[in-house]
């Protein structure tokens, strides 16, 4: 069945239809054979050593660079100014002559990064978040969707996942006026990160119990804002849930201690991102490895002694990534293993009065008259001013915004002022992620 029509029809069918259906759509998944081909690849790997393993990987690199020489016109014209010969590659080290692709030169040559070769199973359009500016459009074989899936079931796996699991979703996609959609594909339901508050955390807990997912999945921010909503009301799933994937955000590690400690379950997380170019398993708390079977990355050393993470994908041919800087950061741990320093974001930051920058690091809100706040968020809109929104719990009182007020002028005065506001919910991206600093200055 062609994919771009399974996918309407998902998507279009009624929602007690999804559920009777739910079989029929996992199976396109798990059946695949681009699924179940890197599933037994990932298996089978376990048994492999160390040389085997990089053998594959440098065998895939050169395919892949073979085919965007010989079927993607940017990197034809590239290639041969440079003096890259792929066809003639005998190391990994021959790559160096190849320049880095930015997000700017996606941009400037679109048309010229698409094979003039067409991928059987077809391709779509996916964007990039934006988390670092405009955002980034590229294209993908959809057949990724199932080589991706294996990589990342056969990561949740360590923590005894299996694909007729049940999982609860919290993540942005198109809810319309709902709280909740299912995803048959996944068997998920996909909650509203946008809607979740007190006022509905009732029905977010009747669903949840009904439906008794075996793990929890998606943004930590909004897992993190649940666990508290139901701390601070005293709730608990009337289930035990088996563990918690986190995906897409940068880790906070108080956060997540809070999530694992209140549902009483590990956790898990990957790195990727929406190019389909690099992934990373988490071996450790914030020690990832990069997989050798999902593409080549490249560790670029920074003047501070980080490292710009720089890959080149192996699953995509529509659209291929060749030394594709990510713009994310990472200090190396050891041979194998490096710990994810995020992205240069403005929103990381807020600007005083007179163009100085306050970092996260600068504030510490581990007082006792915090206590009472679920979660927070910091927005500006102009040099030196800013609104502090707070989620707070049932046992806040108004005078605690003074008290507030004096501890931050503490570290902030004549830098940047205040304005604390007790709100519902916070603000979140259009794919609702949660940002502590969205700043809203265009400089």
């Amino acid at each position: 069945m062609n994919k771009q029509f399974l996918k309407k029809i998902r998507d279009n069918m009624p929602e007690p239809l999804k559920y009777v259906a739910a079989s029929i759509f996992r199976n396109k998944l798990i059946k695949n054979k681009d699924y179940c081909a890197y599933t037994k690849l990932l298996e089978n790997r376990e048994f492999l050593n160390e040389d085997a393993i990089k053998d594959y990987q440098f065998s895939e690199l050169k395919k892949i660079l073979v085919y965007a020489n010989d079927t993607v016109p940017y990197y034809s014209e590239l290639f041969n100014q440079v003096g890259f010969y792929p066809h003639e590659m005998m190391s990994a080290d021959e790559m160096n002559v190849i320049p880095f692709l930015t997000k700017e030169i996606i941009r400037e040559n679109f048309d010229k990064l698409i094979s003039t070769k067409k991928v059987l199973g077809g391709h779509y359009v996916a964007t990039t978040g934006g988390s670092t500016g405009e955002p980034l459009k590229v294209l993908l074989d959809y057949d990724c969707v199932f080589k991706e899936n294996a990589f990342v079931t056969h990561f949740r796996s360590k923590l005894g996942y299996k694909t007729t699991d049940k999982l609860a979703t919290f993540r942005g996609v198109e809810f319309d006026d709902k709280l909740w959609k299912f995803n048959p594909m996944q068997n998920e339901l996909i909650f509203s990160p946008f809607k979740l508050a007190n006022h509905t955390l009732p029905k977010y807990i009747k669903k949840l119990n009904n439906f008794k997912p075996d793990y929890l999945n998606g943004y930590l921010s909004s897992i993190y804002f649940l666990a508290k909503l139901m701390s601070e009301n005293q709730i608990n799933f009337k289930y035990p849930i088996r563990g918690v994937f986190l995906i897409s955000e940068n880790i906070d590690p108080e956060q997540r201690a809070f999530v694992e400690n209140f549902f009483q379950v590990k956790s898990s997380t990957f790195y990727g991102h929406s190019e389909r170019c690099i992934v990373g398993e988490e071996l450790q708390i914030n020690e990832y490895s990069f997989d050798p079977y999902y593409g080549y990355t490249e560790l670029i050393k920074n003047e501070d002694n980080t490292f710009q993470i720089v890959g080149t994908g192996f699953l995509n041919k529509t659209f291929p990534l060749i030394r594709y800087q990510t713009n994310d950061n990472c200090k190396s741990i050891n041979s194998n293993t490096v710990s994810i320093e995020g992205r240069w974001n403005l929103s990381d930051f807020l600007i005083g009065f007179n163009g100085e920058k306050v970092f996260h690091s600068s504030f510490n809100f581990h007082s006792e008259i915090f206590k009472n706040v679920v979660n927070y968020q910091f927005v500006q809109n102009q040099k030196g001013r800013v609104d502090l929104l707070l989620v707070v719990n049932k046992y806040f009182a108004n005078e605690e915004i003074d008290l507030m007020k004096k501890e931050i002028d503490k570290k902030t005065k004549d830098v940047i002022s205040f304005n604390i506001k007790v709100v519902d919910k916070l603000i979140l991206s259009k794919r609702g992620k949660f940002k502590m600093f969205v700043n809203n200055i265009n400089e």
